[in-house]
């Protein structure tokens, strides 16, 4: 197998955020050639320069490639236009669609034209995410200005007194357009085309003198429009319109350092006849960039012919970032590949970004997608093979730049759906080829044990540690490890229920899509998750992680339903102290001065632990989404990202071995006990579920709703976790519900597809878990299952009878695991999806467990809980 075969898969299948294009023409002018020439899509020429177009290296190439896309037989340049029309009329949702296959999500300029162009949220049906906005700041001057201005007025310099009152409304509303522009949630960033007008030499206009000559630009603007309409295209008034923008942007930072980051993009380098080919080299910006320290720049086009220029100040400016768009496919092969070459000879991968300047026609979009994934994957492998990257360096980068470093610098906040993930260099693709174990021991060559890890029914992490060597014999299938089947029915005190033999084992498969270094933890050793098999090699029904992989599947194939999964890991960290009359060791809070969303003077204490767990967990790929104080003393909270279903309970599973051993390095037991103090809010492990698309959440919805009682047994997996089924407690309540924004119903409906399960706990083995409540919504899709119980805004224990049958809330919550536990055993359907095996080895378990518990006095059995979750 070609070892760098995962990173050419990753290069030509990884999602993207184009973080630079432009509005689709709508139907009607999609084949308007007269006014909008075909052959733009890779030239800058207009007029009678344009008609040499088709003699150049770029569009033969074009034509060869979409006569491929077309179906078109030849490629011939009028032919292969002719095959577009045809398509166009036949179905253009169509075409569009194929051309933006693999963009998550759009950051348009939609104010390159006024008409003939679709909406910018219409583009919205063809990508996963939602589509954003790039404000282009000359065209909103343009538009301030025709609407403050009366018709007709000149602008003359004698009239000094109007021109100055104009002058500072055009200022204020120039402000407050820009100010609405950064507060809203829609736009992302900001966009110059000074480059176009004036060129990138941005002077400063703060002195009186500048003030005249300011006022004198703005009257020759005005005097050169028509009276309605106006392009800001004189120098100063241009250069002005630049800097308040960047004064706005940098205060917006300054005095919330905390709010949304928009950067300010400008075009440089590569444009048409009307720019100054000299005054577009990025190199001018480099007092602006620094004066502005707070705003982050996105140099677009590969500021060709000057990507050197834009790449050294990349390289030395934390708040530039270079874009690699239009080039594609303006160039040839050759150029394509040097420029990606000269962005990588100094600037750090973290600050290189995709966009493919798409306008008007969605095959500019294809065209750039396609001959950038292709030099990339040239250019990425020719440095893995001449040992400049590692393979996982290589495929970090190529999804950095693809969707990442936008992301992070547009603060998107995006997620990849299901079936789109590839994990970054510190978490490998999935596979078990050995590439990828050598690729982590190349990568870390301090890592001298293994730990193969498995989760058990108790919720009891289970492993055995190899020294590496012996590790890479597993890898290469050279032994096999055997596990006592006894483990299906094992307490966590080793004892095997009666039902329960010895006779008979499974095998454990490291799963490599979850190796990952132990970090919060003196040991120079890292972790992976298993898959269970059988004797003869097929997979064992009674695997949590194989069962949950499994039922996902199903919603995939069966009903063409993608699923999001994301956990909220609440802990409560404890001091061991010793009772000075007792002489035993007890479990005490950390802090006492504690509340919800809360730094005190206590809480405050622990800042440097919190942000130590988050770090180790982002150096191992884990990004922590935000982190709080929680209700209890001493509790707080981690969010972690969404991702497919069994990758997030493996990350859930990684984070809170983390919290754990950080917590431990600091002397402190970290919990996650249902209910670690009588008199304090419990302890939840929240879970996020979405479903995608949500055209069928009713019936997946009424599915839960449906089984809810059976469902409680794998989600509240212990007696103590019934404390917390209560009213006020912002845990649920006490019955079978859903509501929308609401904390006192077990659902909490968050958007369409998107709800909160709040009836789940740290005693769950949370693989099993969320199978559960996949299966039962899958039943409800399969049978078409009406969605009777609506939207409830209360806490149903609060209601009367008759207001809870309004609602149509009709079943309580069990309130012990018993109840539970019966529910699950009599729920035949339910177990057709998850397996009757393995329902009946957890219900053993989970009543051999009860019994265990029930024979132990209270504080004992709160010390046992609290020592082993």
């Amino acid at each position: 197998m070609d070892p760098l075969a995962s990173l050419r898969q990753l290069v030509q299948t990884h999602p993207l955020i184009d973080n630079h294009a432009h509005n689709l023409l709508d139907k009607p002018n999609a084949c308007n050639y007269t006014k909008y020439a075909f052959e733009q899509i890779t030239s800058e020429a207009q007029g009678v320069a344009l008609e040499n177009a088709p003699l150049t290296l770029p569009l033969q190439r074009a034509a060869h490639q979409l006569a491929s896309l077309y179906d078109c037989p030849s490629n011939d340049w009028d032919r292969v236009k002719a095959a577009r029309d045809q398509w166009v009329e036949r179905d253009y949702d169509e075409l569009i669609r194929r051309c933006l296959e693999g963009t998550h999500s759009l950051l348009l300029d939609d104010l390159l034209t006024e008409g003939d162009i679709e909406p910018f949220d219409w583009h919205d049906r063809f990508t996963a995410a939602p589509t954003k906005r790039i404000v282009r700041i000359e065209v909103v001057a343009a538009q301030v200005l025709a609407s403050i201005l009366p018709e007709g007025y000149l602008g003359s310099l004698d009239d000094i007194v109007n021109l100055k009152q104009n002058f500072d409304q055009f200022r204020q509303s120039f402000h407050q357009e820009i100010e609405k522009a950064i507060a809203d949630p829609v736009v992302v960033g900001f966009k110059s085309v000074i480059c176009y007008r004036t060129g990138l030499n941005v002077q400063s206009a703060d002195d009186e003198g500048n003030e005249n000559c300011l006022l004198r630009s703005f009257a020759r603007t005005i005097q050169q429009g028509t009276g309605s309409t106006y392009r800001v295209e004189d120098k100063p008034l241009n250069d002005w319109v630049v800097q308040q923008t960047l004064d706005l942007l940098q205060n917006a930072r300054t005095t919330t350092p905390s709010g949304p980051n928009k950067p300010l993009q400008l075009h440089t380098g590569l444009g048409d006849n009307d720019i100054n080919l000299i005054l577009s080299n990025p190199a001018y910006l480099q007092d602006l960039i620094a004066r502005y320290s707070k705003v982050d720049f996105v140099l677009l086009h590969s500021s060709y012919p000057y990507t050197r220029e834009a790449g050294y100040l990349a390289c030395v400016y934390p708040n530039v970032y270079l874009d690699l768009g239009e080039v594609f496919p303006m160039v040839s092969r050759d150029a394509q590949e040097s420029i990606i070459r000269e962005s990588l000879e100094i600037v750090p991968t973290n600050r290189l970004l995709w966009s493919t300047d798409g306008h008007f026609f969605p095959e500019t979009f294809w065209l750039a997608n396609k001959q950038f994934r292709d030099a990339l994957e040239k250019v990425l492998v020719d440095y893995v093979r001449q040992g400049d990257f590692a393979i996982d360096q290589a495929k970090a980068a190529a999804s950095d730049i693809l969707f990442h470093n936008s992301n992070r610098l547009y603060n998107l906040n995006e997620t990849l759906f299901y079936g789109e993930t590839h994990k970054s260099a510190s978490r490998p693709l999935k596979g078990s080829s050995s590439d990828e174990w050598e690729a982590f021991v190349r990568n870390n060559p301090d890592i001298k044990y293994i730990w193969l890890q498995f989760f058990d029914y108790t919720a009891t992490l289970r492993l055995r540690i190899f020294p590496v060597r012996e590790f890479a014999k597993i890898v290469r299938k050279e032994r096999r490890i055997g596990v006592c089947l006894a483990t299906q029915q094992m307490l966590q005190n080793d004892t095997v229920c009666p039902e329960g033999s010895t006779t008979g084992q499974f095998y454990m498969k490291p799963d490599l899509s979850t190796l990952s270094r132990n970090v919060g933890l003196d040991s120079k050793s890292a972790t992976v998750m298993s898959w269970w098999f059988t004797e003869e090699g097929a997979p064992l029904p009674g695997c949590p992680r194989s069962l949950l992989r499994n039922v996902t599947s199903r919603l995939q194939t069966n009903h063409e339903i993608q699923v999001l999964c994301g956990f909220e890991i609440e802990v409560v960290f404890l001091e061991c102290i010793t009772n000075p009359d007792s002489k035993e060791e007890e479990f005490v809070p950390c802090v006492r001065n504690h509340s919800w969303s809360q730094m005190t003077r206590e809480t405050r204490r622990m800042v440097p632990l919190l942000e130590e767990i988050v770090e180790n967990l982002a150096s191992i790929g884990i990004d922590i989404q935000q982190f709080h104080a929680e209700s209890a003393p001493g509790q707080f909270e981690f969010v972690l990202p969404p991702e497919s279903p069994v990758a997030a309970v493996d990350t859930l599973m990684k984070a809170r071995q983390v919290v754990t051993q950080v917590a431990e390095q600091h002397g402190l037991r970290a919990t996650l006990h249902p209910r670690p103090y009588p008199h304090a809010a419990g302890t939840a492990s929240h879970a996020h579920l979405s479903i995608n698309p949500p055209t069928k959440e009713d019936n997946f919805l009424a599915g839960i709703l449906q089984h809810y009682p059976a469902l409680m047994a794998v989600a509240l997996a212990g007696d103590v976790s019934y404390d917390r089924v209560s009213s006020g407690l912002w845990a649920g309540s006490e019955w079978v519900a859903w509501g929308t924004q609401n904390r006192e119903t077990p659902i909490r409906k968050i958007s369409p597809g998107h709800w909160e399960i709040k009836t789940l706990d740290g005693l769950a083995n949370m693989y099993i878990a969320m199978s559960a409540f996949l299966a039962a919504g899958y039943l409800g899709v399969e049978n078409n299952e009406p969605l009777t119980a609506s939207d409830c805004p209360y806490d149903a224990a609060t209601l009367d009878e008759a207001d809870r049958q309004v609602y149509g809330i009709t079943t309580p919550l069990p309130k012990s695991l018993s109840q539970s536990l019966d529910h699950l055993e009599a729920d035949s359907a339910l177990q057709s999806i998850l397996g009757s095996t393995l329902v009946e080895n957890y219900i053993i378990v989970k009543r051999a467990e009860k019994k265990t518990l029930d024979a132990m006095e209270e504080d004992a059995r709160r010390k046992w809980l609290l020592e082993r979750y």
